[in-house]
């Protein structure tokens, strides 16, 4: 439902409701104001001044441990706006050690919500990220991944992988249409095969519609938007396919993996 003037019967929308769409887009622009500035002060002040305190460890754990910690308070800001909803279903499963998190792509903060929830995750990152001037000190700080075509990619996340690391990957590559899911890349299936990893999918829904690929930012309904993250069990790749042949493998791994988000989609998976 788009924030606009009108019911959905094509009515003049009656004052009250005029005055919550107002809020509401006031509301969402303080938001984005507000990750603006945090990302700016994480950058230049919050992770400079924690690496000085956490001598001796990795500065890009310690950069994606605060920027975990900022993502939750992004997240709990906006439900106590009534912006937002969030329900995690088998959070336990999120703390069940190293995997490839992978999740479908439904609005612009499902990265935001579902880093929250994890303990520590490298996530490959668009190139449009490194670009954007409140992002790039983010994404460099917490040294992700660029999301390059080739091999090059394959083998910098199985590295990070089979180091015990996590790792969160948008097998869409960008965010899915307003129903169901883009054709998944082949990226994630030549990932899970390479690192032999354990694959932890996570179905994401919100509805209300909302921040999805053709939606502005200061869309945003009149009522509260319902996120639902569903984690489902972990995967193996023998799971996947038992083929040999590389490329062969990655289509048919591509293709199962589609067809449990799929099932996802529907409710099948808990």
């Amino acid at each position: 439902m788009r924030a606009t003037a009108e019911t959905s019967t094509g009515t003049a929308a009656p004052p009250l409701q005029l005055a919550r769409f107002a809020l509401k887009r006031a509301l969402a622009a303080l938001t984005f104001a507000v990750f603006g500035v945090g990302a700016l002060l994480l950058v230049v002040l919050v992770i400079p001044l924690a690496r000085l305190v956490a001598r001796g460890e990795p500065r890009d754990l310690v950069a994606q441990r605060w920027i975990r910690r900022a993502f939750a308070g992004f997240a709990w800001w906006m439900e106590r706006l009534a912006l937002i909803a969030v329900e995690v279903r088998g959070a336990e499963r999120l703390q069940g050690g190293p995997a490839l998190v992978l999740a479908n792509h439904p609005s612009l903060i499902d990265v935001v919500l579902l880093i929250a929830h994890l303990p520590q995750a490298d996530c490959v990152v668009k190139a449009e990220a490194w670009e954007n001037p409140w992002l790039r000190g983010i994404v460099s700080a917490a040294g992700y991944v660029p999301n390059r075509e080739g091999p090059e990619l394959v083998a910098e996340c199985a590295r990070r992988l089979r180091a015990g690391r996590t790792l969160v990957l948008f097998p869409e590559g960008t965010r899915s249409p307003a129903a169901g899911l883009r054709p998944f890349q082949r990226g994630a299936a030549r990932i899970a095969l390479a690192s032999v990893a354990t694959i932890r999918p996570v179905h994401i829904a919100c509805a209300p519609r909302m921040l999805g690929k053709d939606q502005p930012w200061w869309a945003i309904p009149a009522e509260r938007v319902r996120y639902t993250l569903r984690v489902g069990a972990d995967l193996s790749a023998g799971e996947l396919t038992s083929e040999r042949d590389p490329a062969l493998a990655a289509r048919r791994a591509t293709e199962a993996l589609q067809r449990v988000f799929e099932s996802g989609a529907r409710g099948d998976v808990a």
